[in-house]
């Protein structure tokens, strides 16, 4: 990781970004790193434009918001076309591959099926998030798998926390896979 890692999530209201958001930020504070999140909806909250924004870094943070993202999470086409052009020249970018269709020239590409891996796993699309989130945790190492667990415990409601670090796992899996293609 550098000094300060710059991340980018970014969807559509209704997918979960905020959450993702502010689980990434929570489990960087459990490893011990300084963190500032931020985030915004489109006019209407769910269906339309969404990001969150997390900064993390091993030394003080001094401007809150992401300026050049080194890695982009991209779970729609309009979040992706949008925010591609604001990476870093050696930016990452994940994409859920059954809401976008990249183009693969200048950066890194993760190709992740979270929401097809949530319909077939769950019947719903809804733990795709996540499973995005255990995908970026485990290509990345930015956090750690026990710290973004422990975030989801700890701030996912009781009825959904089973779930979600099954998906979490299922993340973890597929970063894996992907790994091993790069």
């Amino acid at each position: 990781m550098h000094e300060i890692t710059q991340i980018r999530l970014a969807g559509f209201g209704g997918q979960g970004i905020v959450l993702s958001g502010m689980l990434l930020g929570i489990a960087g504070i459990n490893d011990g790193l300084n963190v500032a999140n931020s985030n915004s909806y489109g006019a209407q909250a769910r269906g339309t434009a969404c990001k969150a924004e997390v900064v993390l870094g091993k030394k003080d943070i001094i401007f809150p918001h992401v300026l050049t993202s080194d890695y982009l999470i991209a779970m729609s086409e309009e979040a992706y076309r949008l925010f591609l052009p604001a990476m870093s020249s050696d930016g990452k970018v994940l994409y859920d591959s059954y809401h976008v269709t990249p183009d693969k020239g200048a950066f890194t590409h993760y190709e992740v099926p979270a929401t097809q891996s949530a319909l077939n796993t769950f019947k719903r699309a809804q733990p795709a998030n996540i499973i995005m989130l255990g995908a970026f945790s485990g290509i990345t190492r930015i956090v750690s798998r026990e710290a973004i667990a422990k975030a989801v415990r700890e701030n996912v409601p009781n009825r959904f926390v089973k779930m979600n670090l099954e998906a979490l796992s299922l993340g973890f899996e597929l970063a894996n896979h992907l790994k091993e293609k790069a």
